[in-house]
C-alpha cells in the first residue's frame, strides 16, 4: 500500500511516466508541496492539502493494483513430470528441513519496542547477556564494572530507573566474579536471571531508519557506485519487507535521503552541511529519556516521538524539551521539571558545582598565568568522565609550546580529547565540550558565537578572553554576561567571579597538580 512514508520509493518502481495525466497532477502536487520528499511539514498541517493528497494515494493505489505481473506461459513442447512419490524416509526430512526454515525465518516478537536510542540500561544489560558462557579475563570483567560505574556517577543511569534493581544485581554479580577471578574463566549467568535479562534486551529495538541515516551519513563524500547500489537496494528492500512502517517518525527523511540518491546528477555523495547537521541532530538525538525532557499536555492532541530538544509543531502533536506547550510553564512545572546535570566530583564540584550539560565557561588573564595548562586538565577532566572535547587552539595549534604542554600535563593522554587550529577544519556536532584559546585571536565575534550557539545547543563551550594593557579583557562585558561561569586566572589560581551553579570560588591547581609556578621573564 503507498501512503506518505514510502511513496517516493514506491512512485519510482511503477514510473512516474506511466501514471495517466490525472495523477501525475497529483504527483507533482506531492513534490512541490513536500519539497521533493524533504519536508512533509505542510502535509501534516493542512488539512486541505492533506485530504487531497490522500485522496491521490488512495487512486495511486487504484491504479497500481491493476498492474498485475504477466502470468508465465505454459510450455508447448514440454511438458512437466510428475513428481516422484517419496518414501516415508524422504517425507521425515523435507518436514525436519521445513521446520528449520521456519524457525530461521520467525518473525520478530510483536513486544519489541521501536526507540531512537536503546536505553542506557538496556545496552549493559545486552552487554552482561552477552557474557554468558564465555571465556573472560579478570581485566574484562574490570573495564565493565568501570564503564558501569561511570554511567551511574554521570547519571546516565539513575536510581529512579525502572531498571535500577537489575542493574544493581549486574554490578554485584560482577564484582563478585571480578573478586574470585584467578586468571581467564568461563562466565555464567543462572537461569533464572538469565531468561530475565534477555527478555529485557530483546525488547528495544532501534528503527530502521535510524540505521538509514547513520549509513547515508557515512556515504558523505563517497563515489563507490558499488556501496551506492547496495544502499539503494537496501532501501527499496526495508520498504518491499514493510520494515519502515507508518509509526516511524524518520520514514519522511528516508523517503527525501531516496529521491536525493535516486535524482543525483554527481558520482560523489555531497550532503550540505546543513542537512548533514540535522541527520546527526537525529542519530543524537533525546529521545524523550526521562532524565533529558517531558511530553506535557497537548490538549487532547495526538503526541509525537521527540526528535530534538526543543518546543515542537502541536499540530503533529506535541513533544517539548524543559517547556511547556505553549513555551510558558507554571509553577508546579517549574519546580518539578527534571535539569540535565554534570555530575562534576572532587575539587572540580568544589569550583564550578554541577553545571547543566551545555553550560558556558569565560577565563581571562595576562599571559604566562597558567591559562592553557588550566584548560588542559579541565580538558582531560571532561574527557576522562563526560564526553568528547575539542580544544580550539589558535594561539599556540602550530607552535611546539603546546606538544610540549601536552606532553608535560596530560597524562596519560585521554582518548577523546582533540585539537584544531580553527572552526573551520573539525565537525563541531560531533563533540560535547568546546574549548576555544582564544576568542580574540580566533577573531569570533560575539554575534557570531551566538549564531554558533544555536546551531549547537546542548554543547558546551568554554572560552578565553585576552587582557587589554589596562588589566581588563578585550571583546567588552558583553561576553561575560553570556556566560553562566567566569573567572580569572593569575599566577596558576583561578578565581571563579561569576557562577549560576555554586558560590564563588577559588582553586590554586598548580598546588592541586604540583606545578611550580615560575616568573615570567621582562623583556629588556
Amino acid at each position: 500500500m503507498i501512503t506518505a512514508s514510502n511513496y517516493f520509493i514506491e512512485v519510482e518502481r511503477i514510473g512516474v511516466n506511466t501514471l495517466p495525466e490525472t495523477l501525475q497532477k497529483g504527483h507533482d502536487l506531492v513534490v512541490k508541496s513536500t519539497s521533493n520528499g524533504a519536508n512533509w511539514a505542510t502535509y501534516q498541517s493542512s488539512e486541505g492539502i492533506k485530504k487531497v493528497i490522500d485522496l491521490y494515494f488512495q487512486k495511486l493505489n487504484d491504479f497500481a493494483s491493476t498492474l498485475k505481473p504477466r502470468e508465465p506461459q505454459s510450455p508447448k513442447a514440454k511438458t512437466t513430470p510428475e513428481p516422484k512419490k517419496k518414501s516415508a524416509k524422504e517425507k521425515i526430512k523435507v518436514e525436519r528441513k521445513t521446520a528449520t526454515k521456519k524457525v530461521k525465518e520467525k518473525k520478530e516478537p510483536k513486544h519489541v519496542k521501536h526507540v531512537e536510542h536503546i536505553r542506557e540500561e538496556v545496552k549493559y544489560i545486552k552487554r552482561y547477556v552477552g557474557l554468558h558462557n564465555k571465556v573472560k579475563s579478570p581485566n574484562a570483567i574490570l573495564s565493565f564494572i568501570k564503564a558501569l560505574q561511570r554511567s551511574i556517577v554521570q547519571k546516565l543511569i539513575r536510581k529512579t530507573s525502572p531498571l535500577a534493581e537489575e542493574i544493581e544485581m549486574i554490578q554485584n554479580k560482577l564484582v563478585q566474579a571480578y573478586n574470585k577471578m584467578k586468571g581467564e574463566e568461563s562466565f555464567a549467568i543462572n537461569d533464572k536471571d538469565l531468561n530475565h535479562l534477555v527478555a529485557i534486551a530483546g525488547g528495544e529495538k532501534v528503527y530502521p531508519s535510524i540505521m538509514v541515516i547513520k549509513r547515508f551519513i557515512g556515504l558523505q563524500g563517497q563515489d563507490d557506485e558499488k556501496k551506492i547500489n547496495g544502499f539503494l537496494k537496501q532501501l527499496e528492500n526495508l520498504v518491499a519487507k514493510k520494515e519502515i512502517l507508518k509509526d516511524d517518525p524518520y520514514s519522511d527523511k528516508v523517503n527525501a535521503i531516496y529521491k536525493s540518491l535516486k535524482q543525483r546528477t554527481s558520482s560523489k555523495i555531497s550532503i550540505s552541511k546543513a542537512e548533514l547537521n540535522g541527520l546527526e541532530g537525529i542519530v543524537k538525538a533525546c529521545g524523550c529519556k526521562d532524565g533529558v525532557g517531558r511530553i506535557y499536555d497537548t490538549g487532547g492532541k495526538k503526541l509525537r516521538p521527540c526528535k530534538r530538544k526543543t518546543y515542537s509543531d502541536a499540530s503533529r502533536g506535541a513533544c517539548s524539551h524543559n517547556k511547556g506547550l505553549s513555551g510558558v510553564l507554571t509553577a508546579k512545572e517549574m519546580a518539578n521539571r527534571k535539569l540535565d546535570l554534570l555530575s562534576f566530583f572532587s575539587f572540580w564540584q568544589s569550583l564550578f558545582g554541577n553545571p547543566a550539560k551545555n553550560f558556558t565557561m569565560m577565563f581571562h588573564g595576562e599571559p604566562h598565568n597558567g591559562k592553557t595548562i588550566f584548560l588542559l586538565k579541565l580538558a582531560q577532566y571532561l574527557a576522562e568522565n563526560f564526553g568528547d572535547v575539542l580544544y580550539v587552539s589558535s594561539e599556540e595549534f602550530a607552535s611546539p609550546t603546546m606538544t610540549k604542554k601536552v606532553n608535560e600535563f596530560l597524562n596519560p593522554l585521554p582518548a577523546r580529547l582533540h585539537f584544531a587550529e580553527n572552526l573551520q577544519d573539525p565537525n563541531l556536532s560531533d563533540y560535547q565540550f568546546i574549548i576555544l584559546d582564544s576568542v580574540n585571536d580566533l577573531g569570533l565575534k560575539i554575534n557570531q558565537y551566538k549564531e554558533m550557539r544555536k546551531e549547537h545547543p546542548d554543547t558546551a563551550f568554554i572560552f578565553i578572553l585576552q587582557h587589554t594593557k589596562a588589566g581588563d579583557f578585550k571583546g567588552g562585558k558583553d561576553w561575560e554576561h553570556i556566560a553562566e561561569i567566569a573567572g580569572e586566572v593569575y599566577k596558576g589560581v583561578v578565581t571563579v567571579t561569576k557562577n549560576r551553579y555554586a558560590p564563588k570560588s577559588t582553586l590554586d591547581f598548580f598546588r592541586q597538580f604540583g606545578i611550580q609556578w615560575q616568573e615570567p621573564q621582562s623583556k629588556s
